[in-house]
């Protein structure tokens, strides 16, 4: 199968660019076009909205009232800072790469992401059932050869991979890229 479009899921909380760093690398030796996606989280917007919405500041432990316009903004500064870090380690490859940023559940969208792009790589966990309708192959982090094996299948659809974490997910892509 020739991959020519990978989107990458840019979750707000990426712990590491082990993820993002590997799926450059993988866009660019397989000379295809690179999306970072970031999904704005709309149960966390919806959470906002609620009138005992409060969170908890990390470092004062003050509890604070949440409200859709806080939270929407919030989640526009991670996108931009998603964004920047995407620009920065594509920006340094011939990567042709884009962004963008939805709103929706993020597996869901991820999900219907894939059915535009050959391989979707994202650190969600995986549903533990896809409609068969949906031709949406899934592979954990770790499963170096399930992943080659799917990658060089000719009819091989589309192909979601999912893992623990970003380290563990970026290790596999490197391990494939090896070969």
């Amino acid at each position: 199968m020739k991959i020519r479009r990978v989107i990458v899921g840019l979750d707000p909380v990426l712990q590491s660019r082990a993820l993002l760093e590997a799926a450059v690398e993988l866009a660019g030796r397989m000379e295809a076009e690179l999306l970072g996606l970031f999904v704005e989280n709309q149960d966390l917007l919806h959470f906002a909205g609620l009138p005992f919405a409060r969170e908890v500041g990390f470092a004062s432990a003050t509890r604070r009232t949440l409200d859709v316009e806080s939270m929407e903004r919030s989640l526009r500064a991670l996108a931009q800072e998603a964004q920047r870090t995407l620009a920065s380690v594509a920006g340094r490859t011939p990567v042709q790469w884009s962004f963008r940023t939805v709103r929706g559940s993020p597996a869901a969208e991820l999900l219907a992401a894939a059915e535009e792009y050959d391989l979707v790589i994202a650190n969600l966990d995986a549903p533990a059932e896809l409609p068969p309708s949906l031709g949406v192959r899934v592979v954990r982090a770790g499963d170096v050869e399930t992943l080659r094996r799917a990658l060089e299948e000719a009819g091989g659809g589309i192909l979601v991979l999912a893992g623990a974490d970003d380290d563990l997910v970026g290790e596999t892509l490197r391990r494939v890229l090896e070969r």
